[in-house]
C-alpha cells in the first residue's frame, strides 16, 4: 500500500467507491481517538500490558502519524472509511 501523501494525490477507492475527503478524515480522527481509548485503558488499569511506558510510546507514535498525515494505507483503514462513507461493512476475507 501507498502512504497517505502518495495515495490521497490519485484518490482512495475501495470496493469501488472513491472515497470523499470527509470520511477519511473522519476515519483518520477515528483512528487517533482508538489510540488515545488505548492508551487510558491501560493507565487506568482496566487494561494490562507487558511494558507500558512502550506502549504509550507506540500509541502515541500512531496518534502523531495519524495527525501527520504520515502514515501507510492499509486495508484496515480503507474498510473503515468505506463503512463511515456508506455504513456499508464489507468482510476482508470470506
Amino acid at each position: 500500500m501507498n502512504t497517505y501523501k502518495e495515495a490521497i494525490e490519485h484518490g482512495l477507492y475501495f470496493n469501488g467507491v472513491k472515497l470523499v475527503q470527509e470520511s477519511i478524515d473522519r476515519c483518520i480522527d477515528e483512528m487517533i481517538s482508538i489510540n488515545k481509548g488505548c492508551i487510558n485503558e491501560v493507565a487506568s488499569g482496566e487494561v494490562r500490558v507487558n511494558d507500558n511506558e512502550s506502549y504509550f510510546k507506540h500509541c502515541n507514535k500512531w496518534i502523531d502519524k495519524y495527525k501527520n498525515r504520515d502514515f501507510n494505507i492499509s486495508l484496515t483503514f480503507l474498510q473503515h472509511a468505506y463503512y463511515i462513507q456508506t455504513n456499508e461493512s464489507v468482510a476482508l476475507l470470506p
